[in-house]
């Protein structure tokens, strides 16, 4: 008796038989293909309330995401169709080209505007501001901040020839206990800046206020 001789039942029962983890094995792979189909394709995502970029550190992997549920939860964000995203850019000793990689992402997703807070250590920050990157804190600050902040000696200035008027671009995270929760993280060198470009500064001011422990509005 030949396969085309058998009954519908038992030729399911023959292919079963002789093929089922080939069967499995495609099933498999078609529902791990489907789920990440869904979640970068179908699957919706929450609006952007503002995003972080953390230069030179990456969390290890024990301690998920402290930073992310912490900011979110203090912005009363978890619940919502929004979120602050924090993303992370550093460097891999066995990979020679991974960390300029990483740098032409962050450069990429300040420009489209998926990061619009920085975070690095004070001789980037000086960088970023020679090229004019970062925004005026004088339009997110009230003066009287400003002067509390200067006197705290957080605060990094530029000023030159032509604009004798102080531009203030970054605070220290010295004082920021949420940041020193961070394991093996260098919080007494590292700043923390908004890009130029951000069309809102209001969600850019209320992390910076929960990074800073500053109370957000």
């Amino acid at each position: 008796m030949t396969f085309q001789d058998l009954t519908p039942k038992k030729k399911i029962e023959h292919i079963w038989e002789y093929y089922r983890v080939h069967i499995i094995l495609t099933l498999l792979v078609v529902f791990i293909l489907g789920s990440w189909f869904y979640n970068a394709k179908l699957k919706p995502h929450k609006e952007l309330f503002s995003g972080v970029g953390i230069l030179s550190y990456h969390l290890p992997g024990e301690y998920d995401d402290i930073l992310y549920e912490k900011i979110n939860s203090e912005l009363n964000l978890t619940d919502t169709n929004s979120e602050a995203r924090i993303e992370y850019f550093y460097d891999d000793e066995n990979e020679a080209a991974f960390f300029s990689s990483m740098i032409e992402k962050f450069l990429a997703m300040l420009l489209t505007g998926d990061v619009n807070i920085m975070i690095m250590d004070g001789d980037s920050i000086e960088a970023y501001a020679a090229e004019d990157y970062l925004l005026d804190l004088s339009l997110i600050y009230s003066e009287e901040e400003l002067e509390r902040l200067k006197d705290e000696g957080l605060l990094l200035s530029s000023s030159s020839e032509l604009v004798s008027e102080e531009k203030y671009y970054a605070v220290c995270l010295k004082n920021s206990a949420l940041m020193a929760e961070l394991p093996n993280y260098d919080e007494e060198k590292s700043y923390i800046a908004v890009y130029g470009a951000v069309e809102n500064t209001e969600n850019p001011r209320k992390v910076l206020d929960v990074i800073l422990n500053e109370e957000a509005e």
